[in-house]
């Protein structure tokens, strides 16, 4: 993602690009394809930010594994630089979150989860939720389609994986509960080209903010609906423990099974092929409006980019590369926030529209 979210801001003349990757040569094969940057190697687990000083960034997007957040946090504390990232999943997140009052004091800004989700979809729901007199529930959902039906990753191999073997948290009648990974699955009908697919809880991070940044709401259920091939892979590729942690022995000697699998999905090679997946997020927010009940659907579509990113990984990279800009330019306030809050909801929908966003009107 970090790749995409960099060929995203070079679209803007008045960036200055700076690409940062523990594998440099991976970084300034990043700044050959756009064709202008700086490129440059990196250590999160060292010393991030003398790094960060000595490249003179403003903003950092953090394209990075979840479980390493917090230490980036950290460098973009004692560099003084902003900092926004995909998603902490749930339980990250709550634990970024208080280190809002650091940020504050330092002067700087942090936007945690803005991807498409987490991210745009809590935007979304913000945006329905301010149509609304009274808000009660909010139904996020996620479905995409890659005509073919190919097999590849949409998104860090690390995060899927506890995405299909970590417990869902689910704000059900104003409590928050676990529920077991891939549960609570429906049928929903997307817009075409996607159509009908199955849809089952996760661990995200929308229900670790939202119960309380939307007044009033009893109910936020988020449902990710992969498509067939990749969500059947997963399943499959759980059931047989390959997503377990614990060490196995095998004749050639010990692996520990899911580390295996991380690196062998990471070496999957890219498709060659012009990207022609279609991805919508749904927001459906139910409350009430002069006095009667009334549900509204905000909705967005991603499509491949002139630049040939796929869909998948414009919707991702694109309201990331948005709000580093935004935090560059000092139009996030100081603190730790997540995306719902962060920035007025309206405006931004509208830089992303421009960015090639689609917003069907709300219903």
């Amino acid at each position: 993602m970090g790749s995409s979210a960099a060929v995203l801001l070079a679209r803007h003349d008045d960036v200055d690009l700076v690409v940062l990757d523990v594998d440099a040569a991976r970084a300034e094969k990043v700044v050959a394809n756009i064709g202008r940057g700086e490129a440059g190697q990196a250590d999160i687990t060292g010393a991030l930010a003398a790094d960060l000083k000595a490249s003179g960034a403003e903003a950092v997007a953090a394209c990075i594994p979840y479980r390493l957040n917090i230490p980036v946090m950290e460098a973009c504390l004692e560099a003084g630089c902003h900092y926004a990232d995909l998603g902490g999943l749930f339980h990250t997140t709550l634990k970024q979150l208080e280190l809002h009052s650091r940020f504050e004091e330092a002067g700087i800004s942090a936007v945690l989860g803005i991807g498409s989700a987490p991210g745009l979809t809590n935007i979304l729901a913000k945006a329905g939720a301010d149509r609304l007199d009274e808000v009660h529930s909010i139904d996020l959902l996620d479905g995409a389609v890659e005509p073919g039906g190919g097999f590849a990753l949409p998104y860090s191999a690390d995060t899927v994986i506890d995405e299909f073997t970590m417990p869902a948290m689910v704000w059900e009648d104003g409590e928050m509960r676990e529920l077991p990974a891939a549960s609570g699955a429906i049928r929903y009908t997307f817009p075409d080209p996607i159509g009908e697919q199955e849809a089952f809880f996760t661990l995200h991070s929308e229900p670790a903010t939202l119960p309380t940044t939307v007044p009033g709401v009893r109910d936020v259920r988020w449902r990710l609906a992969l498509p067939v091939k990749i969500a059947e892979g997963f399943r499959l590729l759980v059931q047989v423990g390959l997503a377990s942690e614990e060490p196995e022995t095998v004749p050639s000697g010990t692996v520990v099974p899911r580390e295996l699998l991380i690196t062998l999905l990471n070496r999957l090679p890219e498709s060659e092929d012009a990207p022609h997946d279609v991805e919508c997020l749904d927001a459906r927010v139910a409350g009430v409006k002069d006095g009667r009940a009334h549900t509204v659907v905000e909705r967005a579509m991603f499509r491949p980019t002139p630049e040939g990113l796929a869909a998948g990984s414009f919707g991702t990279a694109i309201p990331i590369a948005t709000v580093s800009r935004w935090q560059a330019a000092g139009r996030v306030p100081a603190g730790v926030h997540p995306p719902e809050t962060a920035v007025p909801v309206r405006e931004f929908l509208a830089d992303l529209a421009a960015e090639g966003v689609e917003f069907p009107p709300a219903t």
